[in-house]
């Protein structure tokens, strides 16, 4: 389903991603990890179709993201960025019905269609209660629930996300996880997000990417990465790894002072 090939993007002259080459099976949900400024946010826009590569190419569905319109690349990848900008005054109804600008163009009402899939999404992700309040005056976790049903109005076969759970609680973080593992089950949809929490990522994902400094260190499921050497070496600090009800917890571990 997601194809990225040789990847590699600059900044100037500063190399943010070198040389990436992944795959991403349909119906999977892949999570990039890494430390700060391992260039997780970079790789992600790319693969969204959002940033111009130096090198290489990245394909959805068979399709070069760089080759095709950009209406034709919002049917195919939608995109959730880790800090989205919600409009004071537009309701939820309206935010949510913005992903399908993608389907029925500017110019053009949106369609019976348009409208049921809009709903739909916004039941499906709980919204229904907050149909007519101003996206601006939801809590952090319902902004994101709406902006995630922005991204799910769109009905692509692919969603990017960066950093989904930034800001939340643990409880608010626990349920949209749940809800992105719902749609990958039920709905066959591709993931490929961004996490910090590196605990979390192992326990809702399928596969995790370890990058850093552009490159990547360790690709495999997640108990593979998370108990592999490249974990602690890429983030700079001690790591240790228990197992809770069968899933593997990462703990950090605190540099204490020799005593005599």
């Amino acid at each position: 389903m997601v194809h990225l090939e040789h990847v590699t993007l600059h900044a100037g002259a500063t190399t943010l991603v070198h040389d990436v080459s992944l795959e991403v099976a349909a119906g999977s949900w892949c999570t990039i990890i890494g430390p700060n400024g391992a260039g997780k946010t970079s790789l992600v826009a790319a693969l969204a179709g959002l940033r111009t590569l130096t090198r290489g190419t990245v394909r959805v569905d068979g399709q070069r993201l760089d080759q095709i319109r950009e209406r034709e690349r919002a049917r195919l990848v939608a995109y959730v960025p880790q800090h989205p900008e919600i409009p004071v005054g537009m309701s939820v109804q309206e935010y949510v019905s913005l992903g399908r600008v993608a389907i029925h163009g500017v110019l053009r009402a949106p369609s019976r269609r348009d409208r049921d899939a809009v709903s739909d999404v916004v039941e499906r992700l709980e919204l229904g209660g907050f149909r007519d309040r101003d996206g601006a005056s939801l809590s952090g976790g319902e902004r994101q629930r709406m902006v995630l049903a922005r991204a799910l109005a769109q009905s692509t076969k692919v969603v990017v996300l960066d950093e989904p759970i930034t800001g939340l609680d643990v409880r608010h973080q626990m349920e949209m996880l749940e809800m992105l593992k719902k749609e990958v089950a039920e709905c066959g949809l591709t993931v490929v997000a961004t996490l910090h929490d590196l605990t979390l990522a192992g326990l809702f994902t399928d596969r995790l990417v370890l990058l850093d400094r552009g490159e990547v260190r360790r690709d495999g499921t997640a108990h593979d990465v998370i108990r592999s050497e490249e974990l602690a070496e890429s983030y700079g600090t001690r790591l240790r790894v228990v197992t809770v009800d069968g899933s593997d917890v990462v703990v950090p571990v605190r540099a204490r002072e020799d005593r005599p």
